[in-house]
């Protein structure tokens, strides 16, 4: 078939044509391929070698393998290709790297650094020239932004001590190349252009709410895949399950097929089945192009005939049915002869063309085109790129279907790799200002928390700003906090990641950034502030200058990169300068009392007056203008320090020092009371106890077998996690800790006690003997003090007040309001005790993050007199932190039963938009809305185990998303839901049905005390406008239609009957009478009650 050249594309021949070395890229389906085969076919009197990392790859292209084309061998690395190393090119693979004119690398996404780096040695070696390469041209292909280069675990130390990262611009020998990068743009897959950016935004690895909203509309859990639709996993096993399910399913004859080797062949010389199971009505994929041009390789059909001899294959593009015999794979490899580049024929493979095609793995897709696709996400995405890999094969969003919603978990993308190629594609910049950046943290491998930053600014050359901050990473410290001596308590007022970051943006606004380990920043963000945009546009890591920072610590490396940028050695020349920042988010920044000095230098035209106060509580030397910011700084940190649990004297007594430095006048903070217990009480034999952050433990280990038996010494019993009603109190290295176990023990009301106590009390104390039941004391935070354990607790009066405010009356009364009344898109809310919306329980951190994100609003950890607006509460009597700050600041109180039924309520779309105002609503939803709601409610009520873990029963939130394809947005509020009300219900009928429906659903409200309360009412409000004129209503419109369909239905089935129709022709008109009866029914009840 001929291709059309494009401009584009006669500009990548052009720029080829003159020997220069290239990388082809560009988004999926933009034509590279068809580029390269263009190409590959019109320059016949060039010696070209096609190559490609994998054996599926090459056998798409007709070329061979990198390793099999070099003579390499699993497990090389480049040291083998030095003097006396184990690699030693054959007479045959000498010949044909000496003839080569043009090396050709498809997928090169998936080229290792360290095979590219030996292909070089070896060119050069072969070549007996020592320039890149060897002189050969080289011509790279493929998205960078497709899957990655394999390392595995084993390797992944070694590799990464010599690369910077698997990828083929990390090796050695890539400085040398002076690569032009040709970057097709013109998509040919899809047309339909919000596809096309949504694709675009998955490439990426950064997609948007919107983005992910129509994906998810198109989660249907229940699908399975008809004929003609395709599925799609990452795993083989899922593959093959699937695919047998569906041929033992199939009636007829089973046949199998086995492929026949000789020679040098093995089942990765070829793409076809070494074991073909097929049958008629199976659905494949054919491997290989038909020489007759009747299908390509990656065209699906149904098999419509078969024998052992033949397949008869109905193809779905064309319709054309065609016949497929055995087909023979040349297993070949390069050789010279005659002085050309030839192919010699080393064995063969025979089998059918054709795979089981039910289900493929996203792998085996690259590359094919697929019109109707079924995206199974069982399992996740295993890789870089996969999940844009699979999405990129379809065609449009109405032929897409996933079987669970859309994660940002399952759309990974390398950061680097993406910042590299949209930097590539940018216009040149005038980088007056540069941001130099550099991070460190506690990195669990898997997970990685930033708890340092720091930063340094040069405008036109000039160095104006320098200036950093500690960051809670919301995590045990580990070996983080032995190396940098963090003593207990010591972050417990440091800002968050989230709280930190809009200082900093407003510093770095307009510049271009340098960062040291960018890669730790983007991957704590995922786990500190999950949804946080870093906006720090499309900068540099340290490494695309090859360049490495220098020093112990984020200052000491800053200072490096500094240093490095006024010798000229790093001059950034392109990307996306940091955009405009808000001003008015507020931002913190904090150096610790026993943390070593630096710099705290901000640029004052690009801060706020709360960034200056923020910079002067910490030595910074600009002077604040209003004390009112200094006031609120101090208010922040005694609200981050109780929210964690470590408000001390200590604590009180170092911020008023601060603020001293500052200004003469006083600040009002939360009072600290000090209660005193005993230890010997708290620990009685039988207390189930966790340890979080302890890595040592009595002067030894603490692994879980250590900890179990000196526990096991002093009659407790050691529990690996935290849970409400298995585990009694928390051995913390930090009491101020925000480790998941930490917090889930605040959130619980147990007991955290430091480990030096814990220690103080396991040497002096012996209760291994004594059997009484344990007196359980709810804490939640000690004093330092080893000797005489203390558990601070907060109190609701004070003798000093606010800057500028009155003193508070003691003990003033919470202010307990209603969700409805409290909670609009945007609210700030912070929580306290359990959160439990659909019987699933949401701990703080990630998951009421995401929930709150869900229904529009903003998480917050602590009560602060600025950044929080609403208190969520399971117990409004309790006399803890967050409960006091409610009342001292005035911030509203909802309960969280209450809260709880406001959320199912934002979260159930079908309950108030599907069953009053969408015309298409199912017949299964009209059933449902017929029966006893109490019974609905009953059945769709989830089963927590002691973990909180849910047991049974599909998850509400998913199905109520998604049940319907087309469902409207979630409305955020319950105005929200009222203006999603059919406008041709009467308003007052409409809200007193969903009020009702309401109290059935959910019960009577829990007002926090354990006790029932009247439900809250939710009734519309009316104002005094003139009321409105009636509307026509649709119920009787309905209630028409449907005994139209079932006057229609009943005549078919008379007609059926009397014609002796089959039974199962019988059996659906049955159905769907029964079911334009339930309709009639229902719209008839509906069409009484609105006349009414």
């Amino acid at each position: 078939m001929p291709i059309t050249i494009t401009a584009e594309f006669k500009d990548a021949l052009d720029i080829i044509e003159q020997g220069r070395n290239v990388l082809i890229t560009g988004k999926a389906g933009t034509g590279k391929s068809t580029l390269l085969r263009h190409f590959l076919d019109s320059h016949s009197d060039k010696e070209i070698l096609v190559t490609a990392p994998t054996g599926v790859a090459a056998l798409n292209i007709d070329g061979f393998t990198i390793h099999k084309s070099f003579g390499f061998r699993p497990g090389m690395y480049p040291d083998a290709l030095a003097p006396g190393g184990e690699w030693s090119a054959s007479s045959r693979v000498s010949k044909v790297l000496k003839a080569i004119d043009v090396l050709v690398v498809d997928e090169i996404s998936m080229v290792r650094a360290d095979i590219f780096d030996m292909m070089d040695i070896a060119l050069r070696k072969i070549r007996g020239r020592d320039v890149s390469f060897g002189g050969v041209q080289l011509v790279l292909v493929g998205d960078l932004l497709q899957l990655p280069p394999v390392v595995t675990s084993k390797e992944a130390d070694l590799f990464n001590s010599v690369w910077d990262t698997p990828y083929f611009f990390s090796a050695k020998s890539y400085a040398e190349l002076q690569l032009k990068e040709i970057n097709l743009t013109t998509i040919w897959r899809q047309a339909d252009s919000t596809f096309v950016d949504i694709l675009n935004e998955v490439r990426e690895g950064v997609v948007g709410s919107e983005a992910l909203e129509i994906l998810n509309q198109r989660v249907d859990p229940d699908f399975v895949a008809p004929d003609g639709w395709v599925t799609l996993t990452s795993r083989k096993a899922t593959v093959a399950a699937i695919n047998q399910t569906r041929l033992s399913q199939l009636p007829g004859r089973r046949y199998v097929s086995y492929a026949e080797k000789n020679g040098y062949a093995d089942v990765h010389s070829f793409s076809g089945s070494e074991e073909l199971h097929y049958a008629v009505g199976a659905r494949v994929m054919t491997v290989v192009n038909d020489a007759h041009g009747r299908y390509v390789n990656g065209s699906f059909g149904e098999i419509v005939g078969a024998t052992d001899k033949e397949i008869m294959v109905r193809i779905d593009d064309t319709g054309q049915l065609v016949k497929i015999v055995r087909y023979t794979w040349e297993i070949k490899q390069p050789a010279v002869e005659g002085g050309r580049l030839v192919s010699v024929r080393v064995g063969a493979v025979t089998q059918f063309p054709i795979i089981l095609a039910w289900a493929i793995t996203i792998h085996k897709s690259q590359g094919k085109t697929i019109p109707r696709l079924f995206i199974n996400l069982k399992g996740g995405t295993a890789t870089d790129g996969q999940f844009y890999v699979a999405l990129s094969r379809a065609v449009d969003l109405e032929n897409l279907r996933f079987s669970a919603p859309v994660e940002p978990r399952h759309i990974r993308a390398n950061n680097a790799l993406v910042r590299k190629v949209r930097r590539e594609v940018s216009a040149g910049i005038n980088a007056s200002r540069v941001v130099f950046l550099s991070f460190n943290g506690v990195n669990f491998g898997l997970s990685q928390h930033v708890a340092r930053i720091h930063a340094i600014i040069y405008q036109d050359g000039r160095r104006v700003a320098d200036f950093g901050s500690w960051i809670n990473p919301m995590a045990d410290l580990g070996d983080f906090g032995r190396q940098h001596n963090i003593p207990a308590r010591g972050l417990a007022m440091v800002p968050t990641l989230g709280d930190f970051w809009p200082l900093l943006l407003r510093q770095a606004q307009g510049g271009i950034v340098i960062g040291d380990r960018l890669a730790m920043l983007e991957g704590a963000v995922r786990h500190q502030e999950p949804g946080m945009d870093v906006a720090l546009g499309i900068g540099y890591e340290t490494g695309d200058f090859q360049f490495e920072a220098q020093g112990e610590t984020v200052v000491e490396r800053c200072e490096s990169m500094a240093r490095a940028y006024e010798q000229g050695k790093l001059v950034p020349e392109r990307g996306q300068l940091v955009p405009n920042a808000n001003k008015d988010a507020e931002g913190a920044v904090y150096r610790p009392q026993w943390a070593p000095n630096f710099p705290m230098i901000l640029d004052n035209s690009q801060a706020t007056d709360s960034d200056i106060a923020w910079a002067a509580m910490s030595g910074g030397g600009a002077q604040p203008q209003d004390f009112a910011e200094v006031a609120e700084c101090a208010e922040l940190l005694s609200a981050w320090a109780l929210s964690r649990g470590a408000w001390t004297t200590t604590l009180e007594h170092e911020i008023k020092q601060r603020v001293a430095r500052i200004d003469s006048r006083p600040v009002s903070l939360p009072p600290v009371e000090d209660e005193v217990v005993d230890l010997s009480q708290l620990l009685r034999p039988g207390t189930r106890v966790a340890f979080t952050g302890v890595t040592s433990l009595l002067g030894g280990s603490a692994n879980d077998e250590r900890s179990a038996e000196i526990c096991a010494e002093k009659g407790l019993e050691y529990k690996k996690n935290m849970s409400k009603t298995r585990c009694d109190v928390v051995v913390a290295a930090d009491i101020a800790s925000m480790s998941r176990k930490a917090q889930a023990a605040r959130e619980f009301g147990k007991p955290i006690i430091a480990q030096e106590d814990f220690e103080d009390w396991y040497y002096n104390n012996d209760h291994a003997q004594e059997t009484q039941t344990p007196n359980y004391v709810a804490v939640s935070a000690p004093a330092p003090e080893p000797k005489a354990p203390v558990v601070e607790k907060f109190v609701a009066d004070s003798q000093h007040y606010p800057y500028g405010q009155q003193p508070e009356t003691e003990k003033s009364a919470l202010q307990v309001v209603r969700a409805d009344e409290a909670l609009v898109e945007g609210t700030r809310v912070a929580f306290r005790g359990s959160t439990v919306v659909n019987g699933e329980l949401y701990p703080h951190g990630d998951s009421l993050q995401r929930l709150c994100a869900m229904l529009g609003l903003d998480y917050k950890q602590a009560v602060t007199k600025t950044r929080c607006d609403v208190l969520v509460s399971d117990d409004i009597t309790a006399e803890d932190g967050k409960t006091g700050l409610a009342r001292r600041y005035g911030k509203p109180v909802v309960t969280a039963a209450d809260f709880a039924q406001w959320a199912e309520l934002q979260l159930d779309v079908s309950f108030a938009d599907e069953a009053f105002a969408t015309e298409e609503a199912e017949v299964d939803e009209l059933a449902e809305l017929a029966q006893p709601l109490e019974q609905q409610a009953s059945d769709e009520r989830r089963v927590l185990n002691d973990e909180g873990q849910r047991i049974c029963s599909a998850d509400r939130i998913t199905r109520a998303t998604h049940r319907n394809e087309e469902a409207t947005p979630q409305p955020r509020s319950m105005q929200a839901a009222r203006e999603n009300l059919d406008p041709e219900i009467d308003d007052e009928i409409g809200e007193q049905l969903l009020a009702q429906a309401r109290a059935l659903r959910y019960g009577p409200i829990n007002d926090g005390r354990g006790t029932d309360a009247a439900p809250v009412q939710y009734q519309a409000s009316h104002s005094a406008e003139p009321a409105k004129q009636a509307q026509p209503r649709k119920a009787p419109r309905r209630l028409k239609q449907s005994a139209l369909t079932l006057g229609g239905i009943t005549a078919v089935t008379i007609v059926a009957a009397i014609a002796e129709a089959p039974a199962a022709v019988g059996g659906v008109l049955m159905l769907g009478w029964m079911a334009a009866l339930v309709c009639v029914v229902v719209f008839g009840i509906l069409a009484l009650v609105t006349k009414k």
